[in-house]
């Protein structure tokens, strides 16, 4: 089973508990925007954390 972004970007200590569920908390208000894409809105995240991820899973 392919691992959530939010569990992924937590495991490595890059993204806090809190800023993850901030992030989904804005995902719900806004579902046409990914959790990849709020996280690196909101300068919690790079490009290549996010990049990361995508070549992981």
């Amino acid at each position: 089973m392919k691992e959530k972004i939010g569990q992924y970007l937590i495991n490595l200590d890059i993204l806090s508990f809190e800023q993850a569920e901030e992030i989904l908390l804005i995902q719900q208000e806004n579902s046409q925007k990914k959790f990849g894409e709020i996280a690196i809105e909101l300068g919690y995240i790079t490009h290549e954390d996010l990049e990361e991820f995508i070549s992981h899973n």
